[in-house]
């Protein structure tokens, strides 16, 4: 009996044994069926190698803190040996250019005193400056303040002693969001170290609002009391910023962020408008102050809010209970607006779309100083009205820029030609049809009330070369490279460069066993071939089997 149950008991331990098998085998099957489950993502290699980049300079910290690279500028200042004067002059480099070709230009301000004396703010270029009104072949010289200036966004002249000067640095359109803007457009720009200031015609400075160690800020718009030159308005990332001595200090007085514009009651500097908002930014709105600054007024009754572009102020200084907005979501115009009760209400008179895809950040109105009815507006190309707003009439294109080798000083196209994406404007103080502007490609101007321009970008050197720039192997006088909104330029060994291939150039090649075949790029991975040393109609699509989809902006 015990024999039989255990032969029994095994049995059965067999049985379920096979069972289990069975549903082992049965379960393996199912899942070598499955298919495999997806492979995570990784961050490609660049992103890898930028990231090391940038740990290493970071270190011990993760990243570069805020006033990391200014202290990096402080000690390369202090402590880099000073070369002899037989070696120094033996090392000293040379600007080759382009100085036929201007680069992207934020700001201007022609001096209230004497109109041949313009300061003009470049992205990536510092602060320049003209005693010809912009005219010649070596129209501007470089203002060197002394401090590391990248983008300088706003200027200031003081009315009555034109040798106090102040200027904004930085270049941000989205807070805290300017990362050089290679892929993403919309990350364009530079961060600043706060406003400095001159007090003898640009030969020293001095910083003013000092933002120095903390770097993710930027300076927009500065305004000067008209009645009182000590009083001074900043427009910042940070909000409106008030000084009552002329720079020595300065205090929030408006804390909405990203303050894109400035404009001062001419008859009534206790009355002042602070636009704000930039890329979305919290706030967006046009604000206004009657009481110099301590308290403010968000304006509605007519005129929007929320926009996620920004908006532009034109005050008439005959009038200025005639004002114009100009508003703009990120990648459309939203309408120019005019107030006739000095911003108590409001009224669309267009929604022509000026300002376009650049309504984050390239467009502006200006007013004419005796006729409130005289507007021109600028956006990616400039339109004037003669009946306040009621109807536009393009005056300029963009497009009919000249290519090849155009003379340093102009002419850069046809009297039609302004350069596209303008940025800011600025009157000549005794001659109202004398309206200068700046755009992508450098500074324009009119003397004929906006129906013809020309550009005054002789020596000018402003413009943005992306990487991947190229010298040939053999030849000194032979390079290539890409710029930012000014094409593919070749240098051939003289001051004016050849324009080539069109857009945004972007990586270039030169072939280091024939220098004739080239190679050029277009955002969007767009490449072109030359086999003639680049030269006019000699470049082809060189694009054949490469899947372009998804390609960055460069």
């Amino acid at each position: 009996m015990k024999t039989r149950q255990v032969s029994f008991v095994n049995a059965a331990f067999r049985f379920a044994v096979l069972i289990v098998g069975f549903q082992i085998a049965a379960h393996l099957s199912q899942e070598a069926k499955a298919p495999p489950p997806p492979r995570k993502k990784l961050p490609p290699g660049a992103m890898h190698a930028l990231n090391f980049f940038a740990a290493a300079r970071a270190y011990p910290d993760k990243i570069i803190s805020g006033g990391g690279f200014y202290r990096a500028y402080e000690s390369s200042q202090a402590t880099l040996q000073k070369q002899s004067p037989q070696k120094s002059n033996a090392t000293k480099w040379k600007l080759l250019g382009p100085k036929n070709v201007g680069g992207r230009t934020n700001a201007i301000a022609i001096n209230p005193q004497n109109p041949n004396t313009i300061y003009v703010g470049a992205a990536s270029g510092g602060l320049w400056r003209s005693f010809t009104a912009g005219v010649g072949v070596e129209a501007w010289e470089y203002v060197d303040t002394g401090f590391p200036v990248l983008g300088v966004g706003a200027i200031a002249i003081d009315p009555v002693d034109t040798n106090k000067i102040y200027i904004g640095t930085g270049e941000v359109y989205g807070y805290q969001d300017a990362t050089g803007g290679v892929t993403i457009r919309t990350t364009r720009g530079s961060y600043g170290i706060g406003i400095l200031k001159t007090n003898d015609g640009g030969a020293t400075w001095s910083k003013s609002l000092d933002w120095s160690y903390d770097q993710k800020r930027g300076v927009q718009a500065l305004a000067i009391s008209p009645q009182n030159s000590n009083i001074i308005y900043a427009g910042t990332t940070e909000g409106t910023y008030k000084s009552t001595n002329a720079g020595a200090s300065w205090t929030q007085v408006h804390g909405i962020l990203m303050v894109m514009d400035i404009d001062i009651n001419p008859q009534n500097p206790d009355i002042v408008f602070a636009s704000c908002g930039g890329l979305g930014s919290p706030g967006a709105a046009v604000y206004r102050s009657t009481d110099a600054g301590l308290n403010w007024q968000q304006l509605t009754n007519g005129l929007p809010i929320n926009y996620t572009g920004k908006t532009i102020i034109g005050i008439h200084q005959a009038n200025p209970r005639i004002i114009y907005a100009d508003v703009a979501n990120d990648f459309r115009t939203v309408g120019i607006y005019r107030s006739d009760d000095g911003g108590d209400s409001w009224r669309r008179v267009t929604t022509l779309d000026i300002a376009q895809y650049q309504g984050w950040y390239s467009h502006f109105i200006w007013v004419h100083p005796t006729d409130p009815d005289f507007i021109i507006a600028g956006g990616i190309d400039l339109w004037k009205s003669t009946n306040g707003g009621v109807t536009f009439t393009k005056k300029s294109d963009w497009a009919a820029w000249q290519f090849g080798v155009v003379p340093v000083g102009g002419p850069e196209g046809p009297p039609h030609y302004s350069h596209a994406d303008h940025h800011a404007v600025a009157g000549d103080p005794f001659s109202p049809d004398i309206i200068y502007f700046t755009n992508d490609g450098g500074v324009f101007r009119t003397t004929d009330g906006g129906e013809t321009f020309e550009g005054l970008n002789g020596g000018y050197a402003t413009t943005q070369f992306y990487n991947g720039f190229s010298s040939a192997t053999s030849d000194s006088t032979l390079a290539i490279g890409g710029l930012q909104d000014n094409s593919t330029v070749i240098y051939e060994g003289t001051d004016a460069w050849r324009r080539v291939i069109g857009g945004d150039g972007c990586w270039t090649a030169i072939d280091p066993f024939n220098h004739n075949v080239m190679y050029g790029e277009a955002q969007n991975l767009n490449i072109f071939k030359s086999t003639n040393r680049g030269h006019e109609n000699s470049w082809f699509s060189a694009t054949s089997g490469i899947n372009r989809s998804g390609a960055g902006f460069v």
